[in-house]
């Protein structure tokens, strides 16, 4: 990712920052996926340093500098706008230091209402004007929910920002918000990650909607029979009899264990990648993932939900571009109904109810919302069928399950 114009330059070692790219008309933030490369590491010129995603791809980001990593600002799963700083290297030699300027269009909007600034760098060169923030305080920041943005207004008593001062800032915001009429709260990553997310869905999927009753007696007898054995090898819940049901449809249904590649290629995968939708304290929800489900027996897969439903509790997030099917379960909050929102890259979200009684029998209703670019309303429909009857049968299906 070189810089054309708008640069200056020096010849001395320096600590420069690296900012966002802008990748594409219209991208207003990306989410870092993973970086390649780590503090301490050398680097060249133009070779891929991180990983980001867009709202259009997956993309591996070039340094635009030959040096050693100092450190990265942000987080692998972090949502950051455009322009941002992501990370800080140590240059030798001369290097071109971007310049932000505003675009024409939006210089002359500005110039109409209040005086302009002069072009600031948006890189330090040479000894920094603003104040050093240490890596342990950029993740104190995280933990209290502080943006980047608002981390670098946070006033320090030294040199560097500490702990402490985040801690006085924090006190000092407080006493003012007992005073105001209302409160701003900062969303935590993982919400934003969430938002990101569904917003960049809503630019891609073109969701449809199934939905049918099924029975859920067979489910409640599983479970039954599990805990009438002290020493059986798992307690199944009733959700995990479910989900198991559900993976086993999967078999038959290819496209539910398949991706869009672009807008011209099926990608199919021999085993579904089950997310499971997980709420956590304050209303936030993340994604358990079990990769390749459909090829566990019974035990192995209700031993590997359960161990990754307790890894998201605990806030991992694991969502990630593997998902093809999620699973949001609402048992236990007296809600019969819903209409799920398929999140990308998944192809279907398939929603099960509390239960009610339909003659007498316990039921829940199953709602899928698919993509439609892959899935058409037969092929929904015969994979829903599909489900509700694994679902009536769910004693002989986990007993062919346990070998």
């Amino acid at each position: 990712m070189g810089y054309n114009k708008g640069a200056t330059e020096a010849e001395t070692m320096a600590i420069v920052e690296v900012l966002v790219p802008q990748m594409g008309e219209g991208l207003q933030e990306v989410r870092v996926l993973r970086f390649l490369k780590q503090p301490g590491e050398r680097v060249a010129r133009d070779e891929h340093i991180y990983e980001m995603e867009t709202d259009k791809a997956v993309l591996e980001v070039e340094s635009p500098y030959s040096g050693v990593i100092v450190e990265w600002l942000a987080k692998e799963g972090d949502i950051l706008p455009i322009g941002a700083p992501i990370a800080r290297i140590e240059v030798e030699g001369t290097v071109q230091v971007p310049v932000t300027t505003p675009a024409p269009a939006a210089e002359a909007a500005v110039q109409a209402e209040t005086p302009v600034a002069p072009p600031r760098e948006t890189v330090q060169m040479g000894p920094r004007v603003e104040v050093m923030i240490p890596p342990r305080t950029r993740a104190y920041a995280r933990e209290k929910g502080i943006s980047e943005e608002e981390l670098r207004r946070i006033p320090a008593s030294g040199t560097k920002l500490m702990p402490e001062d985040i801690d006085h800032y924090l006190a000092t915001r407080s006493a003012a918000i007992a005073q105001a009429e209302y409160i701003d709260y900062p969303l935590s990553q993982q919400q934003r990650t969430f938002i990101y997310r569904v917003k960049r869905s809503s630019q891609v999927v073109v969701p449809a909607t199934l939905k049918r009753p099924a029975r859920w007696d067979a489910i409640q007898r599983v479970v039954a029979q599990f805990k009438s054995q002290p020493n059986a090898p798992v307690q199944p819940s009733e959700f995990q009899v479910f989900a198991y049901c559900v993976v086993q449809a999967t078999r038959n249904h290819p496209k539910f264990r398949s991706q869009l590649i672009g807008e011209d290629t099926l990608r199919e995968y021999k085993h579904v990648n089950l997310g499971i939708a997980v709420a956590r304290p304050g209303d936030e929800l993340v994604t358990a993932l079990v990769r390749e489900a459909s090829a566990l027996d019974f035990v192995s897969f209700v031993r590997a939900v359960q161990t990754q439903i307790r890894r998201a509790r605990q806030g991992e997030d694991q969502a990630d571009a593997s998902i093809q099917l999620l699973l949001t379960y609402m048992g236990g909050y007296q809600m019969i109904d819903a209409i799920p929102v398929l999140v990308s890259p998944a192809i279907a979200i398939l929603f099960a109810g509390d239960t009610f009684l339909m003659d007498g029998v316990p039921h829940v209703n199953l709602v899928l919302t698919f993509d439609h670019r892959l899935i058409n309303g037969v092929g929904g429909a015969e994979f829903l069928n599909e489900v509700a009857h694994n679902l009536e049968n769910a004693e002989q299906l986990v007993s062919e399950g346990l070998g």
